[in-house]
């Protein structure tokens, strides 16, 4: 197993933790000093996986086959453009008829990087 993968993980891990954790701490009104410092310190925490997570994705994309590379950059094309249209057509049906086309368009190009780019993320030697 590669240092950059095993690093990746143990983020990941670190990540999904202190989200549960923070939630708790958030639904039941925890109000102490170091349940404050525990929320600052994940607040940093998800700043830095905003940076990290692009970052690595790219530094791994560089290393693949550009055919494998086009099918996940087609896929990503895709999710984003069907995610787009869902969240515009649930929001004027449930919300009301004023959409607002930058959040959609924010949460459509998350979640489909998320999804497209997640197996580049955790890119195996194996694979390339």
């Amino acid at each position: 197993m590669s240092k950059t993968l095993l690093f990746n993980k143990v983020i990941y891990s670190i990540f999904f933790i202190c989200t549960i954790i923070t939630c708790i701490i958030v639904y039941n009104d925890v109000d102490n000093s170091m349940a404050s410092k525990f929320v600052i310190g994940y607040a940093v925490l998800a700043l830095f996986m905003l940076l990290y997570v692009p970052i690595i994705t790219l530094f791994n994309a560089r290393k693949l086959k550009w055919d494998y590379l086009r099918k996940v950059l087609s896929k990503f094309a895709i999710k984003f453009a069907t995610f787009f249209a869902l969240n515009c057509v649930f929001d004027y049906i449930f919300k009301s008829p004023n959409v607002d086309i930058l959040k959609a368009a924010s949460h459509a190009l998350s979640l489909s990087f998320g999804l497209a780019f997640f197996d580049v993320t955790f890119l195996d030697r194996r694979k390339k």
